[in-house]
Order: C-alpha cells, then sequence, then structure tokens
C-alpha cells in the first residue's frame, strides 16, 4: 500500500500542473483536476498504471463546487486501482 500511494503521488506530478491526487484512508484515492468526466478517467488510469496496476475503477466525479454547472471548474474524480482492464465508455 506504501508503495503504491508512493507511486500515486509521483504520478501526479507528472500527469499535470493542476492536478493533485489524494491518497484516502480506505482502498480510493482522489483527483482533482479541471475538464470533465473523460479527464478525469484518463487521468485515473494514468496514475493507476504508474503505480503498476492496470487501470482505474471510477467511482464518482463531481464538481469541486457544487453550485458551478456540471462539468465546468474543478472536478473531484474518486478511483479504484484495479488490476483488471476496464473498456473504455
Amino acid at each position: 500500500m506504501l508503495r503504491l500511494a508512493s507511486l500515486l503521488a509521483i504520478g501526479a506530478l507528472s500527469v499535470g500542473g493542476c492536478t493533485m491526487i489524494h491518497i484516502n484512508g480506505d482502498d480510493t484515492s482522489t483527483i482533482e483536476h479541471k475538464g470533465g468526466v473523460e479527464t478525469g478517467r484518463d487521468l485515473a488510469n494514468r496514475a493507476c498504471q504508474r503505480a503498476g496496476r492496470k487501470s482505474a475503477e471510477i467511482i464518482s466525479t463531481v464538481n469541486k463546487n457544487p453550485e458551478a454547472p456540471p462539468e465546468t471548474g474543478k472536478q473531484v474524480t474518486t478511483f479504484r486501482c484495479s488490476d483488471a482492464v476496464t473498456p473504455k465508455s
């Protein structure tokens, strides 16, 4: 788990200047980013792959500011890394 957390933190630095990854207490992680659902999915998959896993299972993507219109401003994507390959939807 420590290895995964370290790799995700390093991956956060390399996936974008305005992206932040938070390792949660359970087996999920959270990425704060600009862009919509697809951007969150792409960033989560890249972070998991950098951590040696195959893909990310997206749990949710929501606006950081609940008053903002959908998919505008900062988004928060919660995900779990997996060894299963998830198809693109």
